[in-house]
């Protein structure tokens, strides 16, 4: 995402009020903190870059790229040792060790090649990420972890054949996670014991599994509202693209949040509810990127130059 300071435009409030949140670094985007659904105190984070694995979707052949960022929001596991890890493995016993991890909602973005590719963000936190490049044993038992819960998750079933990208720390743009306060409580201390890994995940109990357990905080599988949207350019000749998000009960544009990076905008409403994240075949000039919100007609429009114009 590209970083600039707010700006904030000033139009005649007898006819919209306007109120430009482009909100385009990571210390704003941290602040937004208010949970979609309320009785749970959430926060919405931005994670960081990590590693980035590069396979392929069995049958279609499809590139798969999986982005291991991190973030300190989500809780460590146990530290334990290579010993007391492969331990683990050959005892198949997993009551003992569990890797919080956010999975993120799985995409479809261009390749270097204009190619559809699938992308999913899975963030961790940064101390066992630092372990994960440091020691081989934990490397791979966490892109095994990886693979297992996409598989259960979105039913994606990847190659063996898994490369680490050495020249790119992410591909495209890493999505925000939203975690909940309860997700973690539960999950670092006041789940039974004796669910199984899929009871994990689906909050079914179960008998004691003899797989290692994935501790999913969070997959952003909170049903926030979609608000109604449009993006177009106009015959005019200017190269802008324009986009307009209407808000039915929102009263003020101090209620509306809007992140525009460059090829992708983020529009939330916390307390409405709203939340929207899409990607866009463009690179949008972050920076000259304006908005004004009709009170009357509850709109939303944004006006995003883009880079050529």
């Amino acid at each position: 995402m590209s970083s600039s300071n707010p700006i904030f435009l000033d139009v005649d409030s007898s006819i919209v009020e306007s109120n430009l949140r482009i909100t385009v670094n990571s210390d704003e985007l941290d602040k937004l903190i208010d949970s979609v659904i309320p009785q749970f105190p959430s926060k919405l984070v931005k994670p960081h870059p990590g590693i980035c694995i590069k396979t392929r979707e069995v049958g279609t052949q499809v590139k798969v790229f999986v982005n291991v960022c991190t973030t300190d929001a989500i809780p460590p596991p146990k530290d334990i040792t290579e010993t007391e890890l492969n331990d683990i493995i050959e005892a198949e016993d997993s009551g003992t060790f569990k890797i919080p991890m956010s999975i993120a909602e799985l995409r479809t973005e261009k390749d270097k090649n204009a190619v559809d590719a699938k992308v999913v963000d899975i963030a961790v936190h940064p101390t066992f990420l630092q372990k994960v490049q440091t020691y081989q044993n934990f490397k791979h038992f966490l892109i095994a972890l990886i693979f297992q819960a996409l598989l259960d998750k979105y039913s994606l079933l990847c190659e063996d054949k898994k490369i680490i990208l050495t020249n790119k720390k992410a591909f495209g743009t890493l999505q925000p996670h939203r975690i909940q306060q309860r997700d973690i409580d539960e999950k670092m201390g006041k789940l039974q014991e004796n669910q199984s890994a899929m009871g994990e995940l689906t909050g079914e109990s179960k008998e004691p599994s003899k797989k290692v357990l994935i501790e999913t905080i969070s997959s952003m599988e909170n049903k926030a509202r979609v608000p109604e949207y449009r993006l177009f350019k106009k015959k005019n000749g200017l190269n802008c693209l324009f986009a307009e998000f209407k808000f039915p009960d929102v009263i003020s544009a101090k209620d509306i949040n809007v992140d525009v990076g460059e090829d992708r905008i983020i529009v939330e409403s916390q307390s409405k509810g709203y939340f929207l994240d899409i990607f866009v075949p463009c690179c949008i000039r972050a920076e000259k990127s304006t908005s004004v919100f009709d009170k009357a007609l509850k709109v939303l429009s944004v006006k995003m130059p883009l880079v050529g114009g």
